[in-house]
């Protein structure tokens, strides 16, 4: 594999946790969301991937034996309040360590979640594996005042864009896509979280995820911010299936939904210190959205073994 050696030790060889820590997405050698993996993670308890969650205070991905007969791999996902269904950079990283302890060889493959069936292809290029997510068609829900989310951001409400709502979207989990008109603005803000939270509840979503199309961060079309809900941290440095809802919402409204084929490149970590850089693919065909996918590349940062004792304490 590309710029690694492949892992060829026995899984769990001595009854320990091994935890593959990664970095995906990142623009520069500081840049990225941290993402610690954990391969062959069968025997672990629900409590004890929520433990090792809980250590990390990360996105931290479990890859299993597959339930369905169609999946290559199962992913189960913990941040340290609780498991989601399904975190697309989470993903890339897993499969990315997959690929590396050879698990799999296949060049397209299914990956099983709670959220249900994903198709994965991938390729290597000059910065690694470059990992390809398909999402689902968007689904567009209710839209929220400014004033409203202006409350919960504590900025004025004249910073959002006229003409651009403020709307639900999913293409796998629900987010609360905020348009403002301006970098400056987005990098400096300091949200009410329990407000933010609240509205969360409100509006059905599993966060907010404010962007500007006015960046001045390199090789960017786009710039984000992501604000989860309850998960045990206050901000992503990258979220893909954020940025997949927001490649749907800008060929909707800014493409206008234009038979064609739309890269857009978001950029998100820079107020947190950790730049990243994420592709949203989109594709339209007769007036409507028809493809969403994300696309990026993890790179492995260290291994570390775990004791058993360890990953049972809470």
């Amino acid at each position: 594999m590309t710029n690694l050696q492949v892992n060829d030790r026995t899984p769990l060889e001595d009854g320990n946790v091994e935890v593959v820590h990664t970095s995906v997405f990142r623009a520069g050698a500081n840049g990225g969301n941290a993402c610690p993996i954990v391969p062959y993670a069968d025997r672990l308890s629900d409590n004890e991937m929520q433990t090792l969650a809980r250590r990390f205070g990360l996105d931290t991905v479990f890859i299993l034996q597959p339930q369905s007969k169609t999946a290559d791999l199962r992913l189960r996902y913990f941040v340290p309040d609780h498991e989601m269904g399904i975190s697309g950079h989470a993903t890339i990283a897993a499969v990315t360590v997959a690929l590396f302890n050879r698990s799999t060889k296949k060049k397209r493959l299914w990956i099983e979640t709670v959220s249900g069936l994903y198709e994965i292809s991938w390729e290597e290029g000059a910065d690694g594996i470059a990992v390809t997510l398909e999402q689902n068609q968007p689904w567009f829900g209710p839209t929220a005042a400014p004033q409203q989310v202006a409350r919960v951001l504590a900025i004025p409400s004249d910073l959002f864009v006229a003409g651009s709502p403020i709307q639900c979207v999913s293409v796998s989990r629900a987010k609360l896509l905020v348009p403002l008109n301006d970098w400056k603005v987005l990098d400096a803000m300091n949200p009410d979280f329990e407000a933010l939270w609240h509205l969360c509840d409100e509006l059905e979503v599993t966060g907010l995820y404010v962007f500007t199309r006015h960046t001045n961060k390199e090789g960017a079309d786009v710039e984000a911010r992501q604000f989860p809900l309850r998960a045990g941290f206050p901000e992503d440095a990258a979220k893909g299936v954020a940025a997949a809802a927001l490649g749907a919402y800008l060929a909707t409204y800014d493409h206008k939904s234009r038979t064609g084929h739309y890269h857009f490149r978001i950029a998100q970590g820079y107020a947190m210190g950790a730049p990243s850089l994420i592709e949203a693919i989109v594709e339209c065909e007769n007036g409507k959205v028809t493809r969403t996918a994300i696309r990026g590349t993890a790179h492995i940062v260290r291994r570390e073994r775990i004791l058993d004792r360890q990953v049972s304490q809470p």
